[in-house]
């Protein structure tokens, strides 16, 4: 595009011919003796004032801008003309000296008002000095000048680019108007286009373009993109075959034929052409990334592609050690159901992006879904103090510890994750179950209730209340507790179990108990707890064979637990087999020996 621009040189012969005039008509002008000395004095400082200029102009075309700068200050020390303003203004723009390059054109404008090059050199110093709004003032007072002047259209058009991309399209397209089919200004209008999703404007815009420049490779990957995001994929193709002839190893156009095959749903072809980039290191790694990502997020939707997908990460992987590219395979390996692999990815990720929580938070969250908490637990408290605000991290390091019972260790994290997200149901519920293992019901039940505000049908909180209120002996607050999580899932195993277990123990409603149990073991038949309390209604009931039945087969399950080797000696006494009874006592108490009262069972039966 051809700019109205004078050149540097026929704006120094310029000057230089205008000081000549003014020395010239000075000398041929009548004199007053009084004042041909003055008269002289100043023919000579034009004379200087001219040479330092002109070499000003040498030393500027030379790129020597800050001798430039000091020929024209001494310049501008014999003669204030507003040309001298002009040069120094300009080579301090090219200093980046903004302040001084803006005064100096704001005299060489005041001296001559009507000079357009004036007024351009100032408007460019407001806009690279991040000031828009006087930029554009100047800019529309040139075109109020001459209403001709493209370079201050364009100019215009770039101001309001930014901000205002509807008024920078409208003054490319009165710039067009003037200049014809410009390429610079038709590259402006179709890139304006494309950032306002005007996809067939754009079509539009470069299909001229290339009218004027059919060779332009450029032009057709842009045009091949455009008809892509319109829709339109056989043209696409048809274009991005036809370049490929010419330019068949060309990245740029690989990648668009795999898009628009993906676009097409035909991820197989796509993939065969992403495949040819991969590995090519003139590929930004970004591209390579987003290209797995579309992949991966598709094989989420549809597992028949999950092997495309793992194939181009593995790919990448070959050459890449970004933590994005562990992170996706280890998407990938979930989706696949391959547990095992997909937590050695995220610990490869989590190694490479220490400073990312979210990596973090995926790595011990897929632990603890795992029921690996002690792995949980020792990943994620390497990592807590650098991420002590973080809330997931926070939380799941607090459940992982209370999983393994280090319960006084997971009240700080817990605690912390409340502070965080004080209404979070599982931050409460957990925070009120290590506080319950910690034999602190009465803060327990307080952080419970604060969940029943929140959720009044949370099972789990009625549940665990339930439990407290049992174990303190307060039966109506824990049959209400019961019944009210009944009401919301009366096929939860968990609160049928413990609900027959509070009957049976105070040996109420055992046949209701009975039938809560066994209902509870239809949904978990190898659950040791629900075997054992079945085993105790039936004791309750008094069928002790059917009794000693379940509570055995508890053991063979779980024989680490007091409570049912306690039962099953309670069980023997009461079928007269003493001995035995007085082993399983015995062994109840190596499990706990702070249980008193299988202490005097035992004491009892010696006596």
């Amino acid at each position: 595009m051809t700019y109205k621009k004078i050149s540097l040189m026929k704006r120094t012969l310029k000057y230089i011919l205008i000081l000549l005039t003014q020395i010239s008509c000075a000398a041929s002008a009548q004199k007053d003796t009084r004042n041909i000395t003055a008269y002289q004095d100043s023919v000579a400082a034009k004379k200087i004032a001219l040479s330092h200029f002109i070499q000003g102009k040498v030393d500027e075309m030379k790129d020597r801008y800050a001798e430039a700068i000091l020929e024209y200050q001494d310049a501008l020390q014999l003669d204030s003309s507003a040309g001298i303003h002009y040069a120094l203004s300009k080579n301090y723009l090219r200093l980046n000296k903004l302040a001084l390059a803006r005064q100096y054109a704001e005299k060489a404008v005041s001296q001559e008002p009507n000079n357009p090059d004036y007024y351009f050199l100032l408007g460019r110093i407001y806009y690279v000095s991040n000031n828009p709004d006087s930029a554009e003032s100047i800019f529309k007072r040139i075109i109020a000048m001459d209403s001709t002047d493209i370079e201050a259209y364009f100019n215009l058009g770039q101001i309001y680019e930014a901000n205002k991309p509807l008024e920078a399209l409208d003054i490319y397209k009165k710039l067009l108007n003037v200049t014809g089919p410009e390429w610079m200004v038709l590259i402006k209008i179709a890139d304006l286009n494309e950032r306002l999703g005007k996809v067939d404007e754009t079509i539009k815009t470069v299909e001229n373009l290339l009218e004027l420049n059919p060779s332009s490779l450029n032009l057709q990957k842009i045009l091949a993109e455009a008809y892509i995001k319109s829709g339109k994929y056989e043209k696409a193709l048809k274009l991005i075959n036809d370049a490929m002839r010419l330019y068949p190893n060309d990245l740029k156009l690989i990648e668009l034929k795999g898009t628009a095959f993906v676009q097409q749903d035909e991820w197989t072809k796509g993939a065969g052409e992403y495949k040819k980039i991969i590995h090519e290191k003139n590929v930004p790694f970004q591209t390579k990334l987003k290209i797995a990502g579309m992949f991966l997020a598709r094989a989420t939707k549809d597992t028949t592609d999950l092997p495309l997908a793992k194939e181009l990460l593995q790919e990448i992987n070959k050459d890449s050690s970004d933590w994005q590219v562990k992170a996706y395979l280890g998407e990938i390996s979930l989706t696949g159901k391959n547990d095992s692999t997909a937590i050695e990815y995220f610990k490869q990720a989590s190694k490479l992006a220490k400073w990312n929580a979210n990596v973090w938070t995926r790595l011990g969250g897929l632990l603890f879904d795992k029921r690996k908490y002690k792995e949980a637990a020792d990943e994620l408290s390497k990592v807590v103090v650098d991420f002590p605000e973080n809330f997931p991290i926070n939380l799941i390091l607090g459940l992982s510890l209370s999983q393994i019972n280090k319960n006084t260790k997971a009240l700080p994290y817990l605690k912390k994750a409340i502070e965080l997200n004080p209404n979070d149901l599982n931050a409460n519920l957990a925070y009120a179950f290590a506080l319950n293992q910690l034999k602190k019901e009465d803060d327990a039940l307080v952080y419970l209730k604060k969940v029943i505000t929140i959720d009044s049908t949370n099972v789990q909180a009625l549940g665990m209340m339930g439990l407290i209120y049992d174990s303190k002996k307060m039966y109506p607050e824990c049959d209400r507790a019961y019944e009210k999580a009944l009401a919301v899932d009366s096929t939860d195993p968990l609160i049928q179990n413990n609900y027959a277990y509070s009957l049976s123990e105070r040996g109420i409603q055992l046949e209701r108990a009975l039938k809560l149990v066994k209902n509870a073991l239809k949904k978990e038949p190898k659950n040791s707890s629900y075997l054992d309390t079945i085993g105790w209604v039936y004791y309750q009931l008094g069928k002790y064979k059917k009794a000693e039945k379940f509570v055995a087969e508890a053991i063979k399950i779980d024989d680490k637990n007091s409570t049912q080797f306690d039962h099953l000696g309670d069980i023997y006494n009461k079928l007269n087999k003493k001995n035995e009874a007085v082993k399983m006592w015995q062994t109840a108490i190596e499990l706990d020996s702070t249980n008193t009262t299988i202490l005097k069972k035992i004491k009892a039966s010696k006596s």
